[in-house]
């Protein structure tokens, strides 16, 4: 009977090591959040952990008994959102490494449709991305047809933001999409932008994954960058979506998500972009908005539609009247992107507004050197709010420090 005492509790030991070599016991975290130079509010804070932990949520409870969702992607890297916290000062969350069951629907969903994915923030929509392809109406022909992209873009209240195929204006503008314009490539000079002028178009590849949670939800999808000036088409460029919606406003303010696009060549050669003035990131506002007496302009350096044109900002708002309500959308762009702060290109009749970092100076995206662009927009319904929008900007620039101890 001792003998086998013995074996079970070595079998015991053996089992509770190979646990913990796995990194599956469960244990418990502190994790310090910091605010350093900015008052935080409604902040979207990111970190890594230092052991592995299993994907999903978790609660965590701070030491004035405040409790908040922690969401664990597949990558270790947990997110919450921080409601406030003074500039200088920290706050120190208890969390359990056991998961914690949610009831359905909270924070920020999906739903599939034959050509589209939409996602929802506490039943509010904020988008829907084509995986599939778009409709163009009857007065534009197959080049306009093509998936890759985002539209609608909502504001909190329900109200439309963005534009396609718009057949009285620049029906080539695409929602929230992105295009190269000016370019060479093996000696020619394809043109993604201005499909109609035949040269190149951008082909929608898949879409990877998509993932929802009560704190943030997305996806990941593939395009192609096709070259049509050659005697058989050439893929020039692969783009690689990622895109993260968060459940941040706890009242309804605004809705607010980001995207990170990178490109990479496809081929040997670099994809040059030569000195220009519109090409990359773009946002193309609602039809309403054609008519410029029904939409304002508004960067971070106080300029509006007519002077901001070609100066550089941090953010860039466009807003206006649809169907008798005011709404409007701004796009933060990170302090990490090429040449920032970037430029703007805004149109002085046609709604629309990219960053354009070429107008700097030729640039290049060259093999074994990926281009990243990484744009926050946030979307409310009124006038939009500087101080706000600035808060925001330097959350998104400056995140919070974050340490975390095994308790």
């Amino acid at each position: 009977m001792q003998l086998g005492k013995t074996v079970y509790s070595c079998l015991a030991v053996v089992l509770w090591l190979a646990v913990v070599a796995n990194g599956l016991l469960a244990q418990d975290y502190n994790v310090t959040v910091s605010a350093g130079g900015f008052d935080r509010q409604e902040t979207i804070v990111s970190f890594l952990f230092p052991d592995e932990l299993a994907e999903g949520v978790y609660r965590m409870t701070s030491e004035g008994g405040t409790s908040v969702y922690l969401q664990v992607n597949n990558r270790n890297r947990g997110t919450f959102i921080l409601d406030e916290l003074a500039a200088g000062s920290s706050r120190t969350y208890r969390m359990s490494a056991d998961p914690v069951a949610t009831q359905g629907g909270e924070g920020v969903q999906f739903s599939i449709e034959p050509n589209t994915i939409t996602f929802k923030d506490d039943d509010r929509r904020v988008l829907s991305y084509y995986h599939g392809t778009n409709e163009p109406p009857r007065e534009l022909d197959e080049r306009y047809k093509r998936g890759g992209y985002i539209h609608p873009v909502y504001s909190p209240g329900g109200t439309v933001l963005s534009n396609d195929l718009d057949t009285d204006m620049h029906p080539h503008h695409y929602g929230i999409w992105s295009a190269w314009t000016n370019t060479e490539f093996q000696g020619r000079t394809p043109d993604f932008w201005n499909v109609h002028d035949n040269t190149a178009r951008i082909d929608h590849d898949s879409l990877e994954v998509a993932w929802q949670g009560p704190v943030y939800g997305g996806l990941k999808a593939k395009n192609h960058y096709v070259d049509l000036s050659s005697s058989a088409p050439v893929i020039a460029l692969n783009e690689e979506w990622k895109m993260t919606i968060y459940d941040a406003s706890e009242k309804g303010e605004y809705l607010l998500f980001d995207l990170d696009v990178t490109h990479s060549v496809n081929t040997a050669q670099p994809l040059v972009l030569p000195e220009y003035h519109y090409g990359g990131m773009a946002f193309r506002g609602h039809r309403n908005w054609d008519n410029p007496d029904n939409v304002t302009f508004l960067t971070s350096q106080g300029y509006g539609r007519i002077e901001a044109n070609e100066t550089r900002a941090r953010w860039a708002h466009m807003g206006g009247m649809v169907d008798g309500k005011k709404a409007g959308i701004a796009v933060l762009s990170h302090p990490g992107n090429f040449r920032s702060p970037q430029p703007v290109r805004i149109h002085p009749e046609t709604p629309y507004f990219v960053y354009a970092p070429m107008q700097l100076g030729r640039m290049s995206i060259v093999p074994g050197s990926p281009y990243v662009m990484r744009y926050r927009y946030v979307t409310y319904d009124g006038d939009p709010d500087p101080e706000q929008l600035n808060r925001m900007w330097n959350d998104y620039a400056y995140p919070p420090g974050v340490t975390v101890e095994n308790k």
